[in-house]
């Protein structure tokens, strides 16, 4: 099977390891996979042997992405982001996955981690199971559609087929999520390999966050309304989250995990 990485960028400095980071896969020659590198907007300077293509304007992550589709060979197609460095095993595991689940249905999430120097901060450490992704969650009761985590995903182009990200989606947040869900209506099964590993290189502040996720609520709604699946909390359930915010921001002072919590909940649940 022949594999096609896609990987859109904005030009991030971070670009140049997770190619290095390619390169130096175990196997990288036996299994030579096509690299696309599509710029969302002009393209840089960049010096490389592999694909590079440019939506010309600046389009969305979701633009650059569908142009890497439309311009891919490969039979599995691969989705990292320009600032996630894959470790030496990552190429092998997705090559000997996709081997072994030959099915047009199967696809692969790997694991995202912080680069070490990340990895040690506390707040990151916070960030990568609360407002980034649902590792722990993941762990105990597998992915799924939900869990289409472009950062470290794979999946068979069979499957794919004329499906796109949505491009009238803004910013961060629910496109990959929208391309998960229409792949799941045409049977996808995704499995979970912790050892399929991509070391994220992008350091953020508290209110980078809250940005995206405020950005992430308008395209909850916009997803709602494609496909009439609630995933703003409601009713009861808001009711509740409302009352763990109010209780949090009293007991923020026993740690900053928990004022971070309250602060990412809180524009999660209300509009700005």
């Amino acid at each position: 099977m022949k594999l096609s990485i896609i990987i859109p960028t904005i030009g991030r400095e971070t670009l140049s390891k997770v190619l290095q980071g390619i390169c130096d896969c175990e196997d990288f020659d036996k299994i030579n996979p096509e690299v696309i590198i599509v710029f969302d907007g002009p393209s840089w300077n960049l010096s490389t042997d592999f694909t590079v293509l440019s939506t010309e304007d600046k389009k969305g992550v979701s633009s650059a992405r569908n142009l890497g589709i439309e311009n891919s060979t490969g039979d599995i197609l691969v989705f990292i982001g320009d600032d996630t460095i894959p470790t030496k095993s990552w190429l092998k595991n997705v090559q000997n996955f996709h081997v072994s689940h030959p099915e047009k249905n199967m696809g692969l999430l790997g694991m995202v981690n912080w680069v070490p120097e990340l990895a040690k901060d506390s707040f990151h450490q916070w960030l990568l199971n609360n407002a980034q992704f649902s590792f722990s969650s993941i762990r105990k009761h597998g992915a799924t559609w939900r869990h289409f985590y472009t950062s470290n995903i794979s999946v068979k182009k069979e499957l794919v087929g004329n499906i796109r990200f949505p491009e009238d989606f803004s910013g961060w947040g629910f496109e990959d999520i929208l391309f998960g869900y229409e792949l799941h209506k045409k049977g996808l099964k995704l499995l979970f390999d912790e050892n399929c590993e991509v070391l994220h290189d992008h350091p953020q502040t508290l209110e980078e966050v809250l940005a995206h996720t405020r950005n992430a609520r308008k395209n909850a709604k916009a997803f709602e309304e494609k496909t009439g699946i609630t995933v703003l909390p409601q009713g009861f359930k808001l009711t509740t989250l409302r009352l763990a915010i109010f209780l949090g921001s009293i007991f923020s002072f026993l740690s900053p995990k928990i004022g971070w919590w309250v602060e990412w909940k809180r524009d999660w649940v209300d509009k700005k």
